[in-house]
């Protein structure tokens, strides 16, 4: 590390989004959705497009402006989460009578960091230059109760100090209170960092709590990168980079 990037790193502080940044579920709650449906009712014939229609509000994070602290422990949470699911899978023609079991599967195989999540390859590369530049990192993410064990089982849970989740600290991003905690967690710091995938989440409602924000876009030709966003990454080496490197 250059003379110019050890002194960047020594007032320097990273927060991270996971989902869609770090990594992924092939298909996200549509997909579990699908897996389920396969398991449960094989020869469904129900296509993707016809369950992602209805899983287009109900989230907490579809509502970010909300604060949930009732749902702040992992049974309200999923309680609130697996009635959406049910109602999802009615829809979808299940019986009303099994909709619950269907919906506590699709709880089980989300929140299993072994089943369908799998990191992105610039990932560990991009934590690990942080860490040996002593960066601290942290976790923020709009996610389930569980993101702390499907991290571990991923095996990146070690980078991290603190992994914030929605589902635990009752706020969505972009709400100014859900980088307030990482805030308060982070303490003093000449600069802090967010790297996400989401321009709103992770770019301009870090900026508006003085968090200078990357967004990530590994399509170089998104479209749905907005022109206003002032950083923009096309993988997370890159993204490390523009905080460590000053001239990048």
């Amino acid at each position: 590390m250059t003379p110019d990037a050890m002194q960047v790193s020594a007032g320097t502080a990273v927060i991270w989004d996971f989902d869609e940044t770090l990594a992924q579920r092939p298909g996200r709650w549509t997909g579990c959705l699908r897996e389920v449906l396969d398991e449960l009712a094989p020869g469904h014939g129900i296509q993707e497009s016809a369950i992602a229609a209805h899983l287009k509000t109900g989230f907490p994070w579809h509502s970010p402006w909300r604060s949930h602290p009732e749902l702040s422990s992992p049974a309200e949470w999923w309680k609130t989460v697996e009635e959406l699911l049910a109602n999802a899978f009615q829809r979808l023609g299940v019986a009303q009578t099994r909709a619950r079991d269907f919906a506590m599967r699709a709880h089980e195989r989300y929140a299993d960091g072994e089943v369908s999540w799998q990191t992105y390859p610039d990932a560990e590369p991009a934590l690990d230059r942080l860490a040996r530049a002593g960066v601290p990192q942290f976790m923020l993410s709009n996610h389930v109760p569980e993101l702390p064990s499907i991290v571990d089982s991923l095996g990146l849970h070690g980078y991290f100090e603190r992994i914030f989740t929605s589902a635990a600290i009752g706020f969505e991003k972009p709400h100014p209170e859900s980088y307030g905690t990482a805030i308060r967690a982070i303490g003093p710091a000449r600069s802090t960092w967010m790297i996400g995938d989401n321009p709103e989440a992770d770019c301009r409602g870090a900026e508006r709590r003085g968090i200078k924000g990357i967004l990530l876009r590994r399509e170089p030709h998104d479209e749905r990168t907005p022109a206003a966003i002032e950083r923009c990454a096309s993988d997370l080496r890159q993204a490390v980079a523009m905080i460590l490197d000053p001239t990048t």
